[in-house]
C-alpha cells in the first residue's frame, strides 16, 4: 500500500483539537483558554449522533415510531449509558434494561420527545429529569403525547425541551483550523444541510412544531432564534463528520523490521466499517471537550457482536479542576512545569467509569495511539482490539512514548486497525476570505426555515 501523502494525513488531523492564539496575542499557546460547548450540549449532540448507530432497520406493523438516541447521566456527572432504538426495543428501554439499579437520580438526553413506553419507564426508575430536543417526538400520536405528559406531570421527573446553541467563538476556532485543501465551506455546509434533512428540520415542521410537541411558548421571534440555535449545534456536527465523509478505511496494521507501523496488505480491514465510522465520529466529538490547552483526544469502548457502548471519556484535567490550578505547558513550550502528570488520558477516563467490569471481547475506538502509561491498561482490561483515528507515530524522545502498543502487536497481544484517508479531493477551494466568511455565517443567516 501507498504511503500517504500530507495532505491525507492532515485530513486525519483536521478534527483534532488544537489552541489557536487570536491575532496580536503573545506568550504560548498554553496560556489560552479552552474553547469548547457545554457538557449538556456534548451529552444531546451524542444523543442525537446515537440515531445515526448503524443498525439493521427492521420491518413491522407495530405502530410508527420514530428512531431515539439517548445518553444517561450520573448524578456525579458522568456518563452511564447512550444506546438508541434497535432491535425493536426503544432506547430508554435498553438503557434500563441492561443498567438497571444505577437509573435514580440520572439526567436523560433523549434526541425526541418520549413516547408513553419511555415515559413511564423513566418515571418509574425516578431519574431526576428527562431532555429532549425541538424535532419531531419519538411518536406524533396526539393520544401518546398526552399520556406521555401526564406521567411526568403527576411524578417528580420533569421534562424540558432542550435548546442548544454553540456560541459563535467555538465555531469561528473550529473553522480557523479547517484544512480549505480538504475541507471547504461548500462541504460544511453540504454535511450540515444533509444532518438537518435527517434531523425533519424543515419549514413544514416548524408550523406544526407547537402542537406537535406541545410547545405553547414556540412562536413569533423565538422560532427565528431556534432555528439559529438548533442550525450551530448541526454545523458543530458536520464540521467533525465532513472530514471523515471525504472516506476513510480501516486496515489492520503489523510492525515492520525497522518497528515503523504499516497496513498489514494480506489482511482484512475493520471487519464492521459502519460502525468504526460512526464510533470514530463519537470519539472524535468526545475530543473536542477536553481542558487539555494543546491535544484533544476521545475514547470509546464497545462491547458485543451487535456492540453497545460501555464506556466514553476524553482527556483532560481532573474533574472540577480550575484554570491555574495545574501547569499546561507540553514538549514544545519554555516551562519548568509541565501538564504530563496532572492530565488523565481518554483511555483512562473510559476504563475507570466503564458500566461493565469484564471486556475481554471490548474494542477500543480512540482518536490517537496509546501512550505507554495507558497501553498496559488496556492489556489488563481485557481489551484486545483497538481502532486508531491516527498513525502511530516514532515517539520524538518527549515526555510521552509509543513502544508499548508497538510491542504488544507485534507480540500478537493486540489487534490494532488505523484509520486511514482514502479520499482528498475538496469540493471547491475556499481561497477567498469571502468564501471562508460564508462559512461562518451559514447558520445565522440561512434562509432555509
Amino acid at each position: 500500500m501507498e504511503e500517504k501523502s500530507e495532505l491525507e494525513n492532515e485530513l486525519m488531523r483536521s478534527t483534532s483539537p488544537k489552541p489557536s492564539v487570536p491575532n496580536g496575542s503573545k506568550g504560548n499557546e498554553c496560556e489560552q483558554r479552552e474553547t469548547r460547548i457545554t457538557k449538556e450540549n456534548l451529552y444531546m449532540v451524542l444523543a442525537l449522533w446515537m440515531e445515526e448507530f448503524p443498525v439493521v432497520e427492521q420491518t413491522s406493523s407495530a405502530k410508527r415510531l420514530n428512531k431515539v438516541g439517548v445518553v444517561f447521566v450520573l448524578p456525579t456527572d458522568r456518563v452511564l449509558a447512550a444506546d438508541c432504538s434497535r432491535d425493536g426495543v426503544h432506547g430508554v428501554a435498553r438503557v434500563m434494561v441492561n443498567h438497571c439499579g444505577k437509573l435514580e437520580g440520572c439526567k436523560v438526553f433523549v434526541s425526541r420527545k418520549p413516547c408513553s413506553l419511555c415515559a413511564k419507564l423513566l418515571v418509574q426508575s425516578k431519574v431526576s429529569r428527562v431532555f429532549y430536543l425541538p424535532i419531531e417526538p419519538e411518536s406524533e400520536n396526539k393520544g401518546e403525547i398526552a399520556r406521555a405528559d401526564n406521567l411526568f406531570k403527576n411524578s417528580s421527573v420533569g421534562q424540558s425541551v432542550f435548546v442548544p446553541c454553540v456560541e459563535q467563538k467555538v465555531l469561528d476556532k473550529l473553522e480557523d483550523k479547517l484544512p480549505k485543501e480538504i475541507i471547504t465551506p461548500d462541504d460544511i455546509s453540504e454535511c450540515r444541510d444533509n444532518l438537518l434533512k435527517k434531523c425533519g428540520w424543515s419549514a413544514e415542521w416548524f408550523a406544526r412544531a407547537q402542537a406537535s410537541l406541545p410547545w405553547p411558548c414556540f412562536e413569533g421571534k423565538m422560532k427565528s432564534q431556534v432555528d439559529n440555535d438548533f442550525k450551530s449545534l448541526i454545523k458543530w456536527i458536520a464540521v467533525v463528520k465532513a472530514p471523515m465523509d471525504k472516506g476513510v478505511a480501516f486496515p489492520k496494521v503489523k510492525l515492520t523490521s525497522d518497528s515503523r507501523v504499516v497496513p498489514d496488505c494480506d489482511a482484512d480491514n475493520f471487519p464492521d466499517s459502519k460502525t468504526a465510522y460512526h464510533m470514530m465520529i463519537f470519539a472524535k466529538m468526545l475530543a473536542r471537550q477536553t481542558d487539555d490547552p494543546k491535544t484533544g483526544v476521545g475514547a470509546v469502548i464497545v462491547r458485543g457482536k451487535v456492540p453497545d457502548i460501555v464506556s466514553l471519556g476524553w482527556n483532560g484535567f481532573p474533574s472540577k479542576a480550575l484554570y491555574g490550578e495545574f501547569p499546561r505547558a507540553s514538549d514544545d513550550d519554555r516551562a519548568l512545569q509541565k501538564k504530563f502528570p496532572y492530565v488523565i488520558h481518554a483511555e483512562q477516563n473510559a476504563l475507570m467509569v466503564r458500566n461493565v467490569k469484564d471486556l475481554t471481547d471490548g474494542i477500543l475506538f480512540v482518536t490517537k495511539p496509546p501512550c505507554d502509561e495507558c497501553a498496559p491498561m488496556i492489556k489488563l482490561s481485557g481489551v484486545k482490539t483497538i481502532v486508531i483515528g491516527e498513525k502511530i507515530e516514532k515517539s520524538r524522545g518527549g515526555e510521552l512514548s509509543y513502544n508499548l502498543i508497538k510491542e504488544y502487536i507485534k507480540e500478537g497481544i493486540m489487534t490494532c486497525y488505523q484509520m486511514e484517508a482514502t479520499k482528498t479531493k475538496a469540493k471547491r477551494l475556499a481561497s477567498d476570505p469571502e468564501t471562508r466568511k460564508r462559512l461562518k455565517s451559514s447558520c445565522s443567516n440561512s434562509n432555509d426555515v
